[in-house]
Order: C-alpha cells, then sequence, then structure tokens
C-alpha cells in the first residue's frame, strides 16, 4: 500500500489523464496517475500522431507528384513504407519522452500497471500476472479516462493479419494493392485517403447513403465528389452480410449478392469504451450505453469519482477528453474556495477529419438547428475565389457559416479544403464567444490568407460578399 496521500488520482494516461494531472499539479494538488501501456494513451501511440505523421508524408508525396502543376520538376516521387514508419515511431516516441517529462517534472506519481477500484475510494495497482503492486487508499478523488478500443464487428471478426482494426493497419510492413474498408466514418475516411495517396486500391463500404453521416451532409458530399477522383470506390447503403479470410487476402460479401476481395480488410465500425475489469460494480460507478454515466460536471453517481473522455460515450476526440479534465479540475479547486463550477459545452467543440482535402467542423449544422426549432441563416464562400487558395493550389471546397436568424449568433461552422483543421480554430473562438454573422464582417482579416473565406462566408449570410458575384 502506498503510503502517499493524494488529492487526485487518476486512472488512464491518455489526453485526459495526462492532462488533467499536469493541470492539477500546475494548482498544487498532489498527483497520483495509474497507466497500464504507454503514457499518452491511445491518441499519442496509436490514434491521433502516428496517423497525422503518415498522413504528412503522404501530402508530400502528393505535392510532389504535383508539383509541375507548381512550375517544379520532381523525379521519381515515391515513398518507403518502412522509412515512413520509422519517421512515425520517432515522432512518438519523442512525444512520449516528452509527456513522461512533463508528468515528472510536475511531481506527478506514476504507477505502472493496471487500476481496479476495490471500492468507491480504493484502487489497486496490479501487473501483468495479476499480482497487486500498489494500493492508493482514500484519495480525495478518483478520476476515470480509460479510453476506448477499436469496436468489433461479429460478422467480420478480426484475425490480424488479413482483417483488421485501426491499431493494425499502422503495423503493415507492406502496402496492400487492394484494401477493403468497411465504415465511412471519419477513422475510414482517414485511411482510405492515406492508402489511396500511397497508391492502394481502396474501397469503402458504409451502411448510410453518405460519408460522414453524422457530420453536415455537404460534407459528405463533397468528400465523396473528391474520393471518387481520386479513384476511390464507394460503396453507399451498403450492407454487410458476411467478411471472412480466404485464399491470403480477405472477402466481403454483401446483401444483394456482390463479393468483393481485398489483400486487407480494415473494420472501421466505431470505438468502445474501456469498462471492463475496472471494479466498477465494487465502486458503484453507473454504466449507460456500454459507457460511464456522466453529468455536465463530469461527476459519475459515486461521489468522489469522475469520468472523462472516450469512456464517458460522449465525443471521443482527444481535446474532448482534455477539456472534461479541464472542468474536472477547476471544479475540484472550486469546491475549495466556493468559485462557481463549470459545465462541458459540447456545442463549441470542434472536430477535424484529416482527409484530403482536410474536413472541420464546429457547432450545429442545418438539420441540428432545426431539430431544435432554430431558425438560421447560411452564409457559404468558395476557396476557388480566394487568392492565397488559388496561389496554393488548394481551390477545392467552401466554408459554410450558420447564424441564429434573430439574434445573429453564430452557431455552427463547417469547413471543407486545405487547411480546414487549422482555420476552424477561427470560428470556434466565435462561436466560443457567442460572436455575431455581423461582428466577424466588422473583423480584419489578413490578406492574403485562406481564413478570408471564413470573412466572406460571414459577407455571405448577408448577400454581401466581396468576391463572388450575388444576385439582386
Amino acid at each position: 500500500m502506498s503510503d502517499e496521500r493524494f488529492d487526485l488520482a487518476i486512472i488512464g494516461a491518455g489526453p485526459g489523464g495526462y492532462v488533467s494531472a499536469i493541470r492539477a499539479a500546475h494548482h498544487g494538488l498532489r498527483v497520483a496517475i495509474i497507466e497500464e501501456k504507454h503514457l499518452g494513451g491511445v491518441c499519442l501511440h496509436t490514434g491521433c500522431i502516428p496517423t497525422k505523421t503518415i498522413i504528412a508524408s503522404v501530402g508530400l508525396l502528393r505535392q510532389a507528384r504535383a508539383a509541375s502543376n507548381w512550375g517544379v520538376n520532381v523525379a521519381h516521387a515515391e515513398t518507403q513504407l518502412t522509412a515512413l514508419i520509422a519517421r512515425r515511431q520517432k515522432v512518438v516516441q519523442q512525444l512520449g519522452n516528452g509527456v513522461k517529462m512533463l508528468l515528472d517534472k510536475n511531481q506527478v506519481k506514476v504507477f505502472n500497471g493496471r487500476a481496479v477500484l476495490r471500492s468507491a475510494d480504493e484502487i489497486e495497482v496490479r501487473d501483468a500476472t495479476g499480482a497487486v503492486t500498489a494500493v492508493i487508499a482514500k484519495p480525495a478523488a478518483i478520476l476515470l479516462a480509460t479510453g476506448s478500443r477499436p469496436a468489433n464487428l461479429p460478422i467480420a471478426r478480426r484475425d490480424g493479419v488479413h482483417i483488421l482494426n485501426s491499431d493494425d493497419l499502422l503495423d503493415l510492413a507492406e502496402l496492400p494493392a487492394e484494401l477493403l474498408i468497411i465504415g465511412g466514418g471519419y477513422i475510414g475516411c482517414e485511411f482510405a485517403s492515406i492508402f489511396a495517396g500511397l497508391g492502394s486500391k481502396v474501397t469503402i463500404i458504409e451502411a448510410y447513403e453518405r460519408l460522414l453521416p453524422n457530420m453536415d451532409k455537404e460534407l459528405g458530399q463533397w468528400l465523396e465528389r473528391s474520393f471518387k477522383k481520386a479513384g476511390i470506390n464507394l460503396l453507399l447503403n451498403a450492407r454487410v452480410e458476411q467478411a471472412a479470410a480466404v485464399d491470403g487476402g480477405a472477402e466481403v460479401k454483401l446483401a444483394g449478392g456482390q463479393t468483393l476481395r481485398g489483400n486487407k480488410l480494415l473494420v472501421s465500425v466505431g470505438r468502445v469504451a474501456n469498462t471492463e475489469n475496472l471494479g466498477l460494480d465494487e465502486a458503484g460507478v453507473k454504466i449507460e450505453s456500454r459507457a460511464i454515466a456522466v453529468n455536465e460536471f463530469m461527476e459519475t453517481n459515486v461521489s468522489g469519482i469522475h469520468a472523462i473522455g472516450d469512456v464517458t460515450g460522449k465525443m471521443a476526440l482527444a481535446h474532448v477528453a482534455s477539456a472534461q479534465g479541464r472542468i474536472v479540475v477547476e471544479n475540484l479547486l472550486a469546491a475549495k474556495t466556493g468559485a462557481p463550477r463549470q459545465r462541458m459545452d459540447y456545442d463549441a467543440v470542434p472536430a477535424c477529419v484529416f482527409t484530403h482535402p482536410e474536413i472541420a467542423t464546429i457547432g450545429l449544422t442545418e438539420e441540428e438547428a432545426a431539430r431544435r426549432g432554430l431558425t438560421v441563416r447560411v452564409g457559404r464562400f468558395p476557396f476557388a475565389a480566394i487568392g492565397k487558395a488559388l496561389a496554393m493550389g488548394e481551390t477545392e471546397g467552401f466554408v459554410k457559416l450558420i447564424a441564429n436568424a434573430k439574434t445573429g449568433r453564430l452557431l455552427g461552422g463547417h469547413i471543407f479544403g486545405g487547411h480546414a483543421a487549422e482555420l476552424i480554430g477561427q470560428i470556434t473562438l466565435a462561436v466560443r464567444l457567442g460572436a455575431t454573422a455581423q461582428q466577424v464582417t466588422e473583423t480584419i482579416f489578413a490578406h492574403p490568407t485562406l481564413s478570408e473565406a471564413i470573412l466572406e462566408s460571414a459577407e455571405s449570410i448577408f448577400g454581401k460578399a466581396t468576391h463572388i458575384i450575388t444576385r439582386r
């Protein structure tokens, strides 16, 4: 048993857990964090960082192949998968070392092992054999940040060789000539963009009528057109009946009789919260829809126990986990000072899809606004009319803003096009601060920049965009 007493004990050292630990330590709290695998979690080791490192390489390859469009000759543009993987691992290792250093410098006590709740105020740390190596007793607060894992599909059982999940796909030593992907959500679409860029023949099988079914409809429609231009085969409204490994590859049978074959099959149908073998029953923590139930303060039904990140079944995004963790820490401090408590606002969360071109979104879609009974005005502006986009050869796409028709307040923004993930931050700030479309039009944007499309989109809400012809 550890003789130390902690103000906060955190289970899981992903972007929710380790960020919360550092924030709490900044405020003088004594913090323990327990991690079974790697500091940094899925985001750093098998999610955000490794995939975006690969996407950067693929983007450079794509530019090199099209360099003649910029008046530059690049001969024999090709990629070496082993070198690409080595670079990815170097980036991950560097960032992983950085997380460890930050925790050390902030005097966060790190326990390596699997954490299990023995009760609502006691945590066991176990090694790989199941032996108890430490017990953390009576921490003032417990934070559950155990994340998620790729969901399995019973009709397409993973074997790790031919039928893969997103973790497996990162470890491929050879480029598959033909890659089949079940699932047209953001993970499936990102991997489709990656492997098509590397030269694989890619087919996406999606049960819904469009890609990215949880995002603004126009984003999915534009991505479909872009993917078709890139040679990616799309099977929408397609139901998988069975998939299996056959003849050194994978075979997928669809309802209606069509059969597809590929060298590899990626099953990308969402993620599942890591709630098993955590001792939730012993602690009395409530589960809803296979995730830990929390309120807007990230509190569970058990006093003193909080949960954040993917394990809560909310928005499965690294920055959401970090933001939820900040709320937990601030509210722990508020309990001591009497300051008002903070709530999580999911309407002000950006989400990005790192396909080519990129996609980014914040706030409400037109459909969601209608469901809430809100009347909206919509502004759109194409990148094709932006000077910087033309100079960069990044003219595909648009910026779309949604404003409350009565108050003018911005409710959402959606971007399809180059560097969308960077641009969405400006719209996020406007949404978060309650800015109006009129206030955006009165803001000076630097020229020439891609962000001018945000300004012109706001102007188009009033029919007054400068650089497109407006019908009067």
